[in-house]
């Protein structure tokens, strides 16, 4: 539906935490929430990335991943390690992780608080977190044609070319508790991250927030 539009996205969030890492040549990786590993797949294809960890609490998911990891070339493949876990209680160590991606996942989890503490905890001091996720516009025009006419739309082509409704009335009733793109940020400053910012993409109904440990 986003007319492979969301694999660009992936890419600029993956590029925003790409430029503050050019001096890691072994720079390991968690890609959480990572579906079916659209974005650990792009973490292992970069030089300078030694591991990726990918980790989703959906074992259906994780099967999809494996059929795509097995389908790489040899050196990506072996860089890029499937598990099952929960973003709320991270099966690693502290200070473990150069990057963290989360690639339209945060806005899934059961406590966002709980989830930012354990990105937190599990990321090494200068770390970067990068999430990509769907935004609240703020330019008036943009608010009513996404409000009055693609967020209802949304449902109807989720039946249409997914065959399920239900899902996509999901994505967009979640919007309804998701944080603003700036509020979000001033969460990761809130739980002890040095530094945080934003990019608006599509008008700011697609954002990218990185935060720094």
């Amino acid at each position: 539906m986003t007319f492979n539009l969301h694999q660009h996205w992936k890419k600029e969030a993956i590029e925003c935490a790409s430029v503050n890492i050019p001096y890691l040549k072994q720079a390991k990786v968690l890609d959480l929430c990572t579906g079916t590993a659209d974005m650990a797949i792009m973490w292992a294809k970069k030089a300078q990335v030694a591991q990726v960890f990918a980790v989703d609490s959906c074992e259906a998911m994780l099967l999809e991943a494996e059929k795509r990891q097995a389908k790489l070339a040899d050196d990506c493949k072996h860089k890029i390690t499937l598990m099952p876990g929960d973003a709320l209680e991270l099966p690693f160590p502290d200070n473990n992780f150069d990057v963290i991606s989360v690639g339209f996942g945060l806005r899934n989890v059961a406590d966002l608080n709980q989830a930012i503490r354990e990105i937190f905890r599990v990321l090494k001091p200068g770390g970067f977190i990068v999430s990509l996720d769907l935004g609240h516009p703020e330019h008036p025009s943009v608010i009513k044609f996404y409000k009055n006419f693609f967020l209802k739309l949304v449902p109807l082509l989720g039946m249409i070319f997914a065959g399920d409704k239900l899902a996509y009335r999901y994505l967009v009733d979640s919007l309804e508790t998701w944080p603003k793109q700036k509020e979000l940020s001033q969460m990761f400053w809130d739980k002890g991250f040095t530094r945080s910012y934003y990019k608006d993409l599509m008008l700011g109904t697609i954002a990218i927030v990185v935060a720094q440990k």
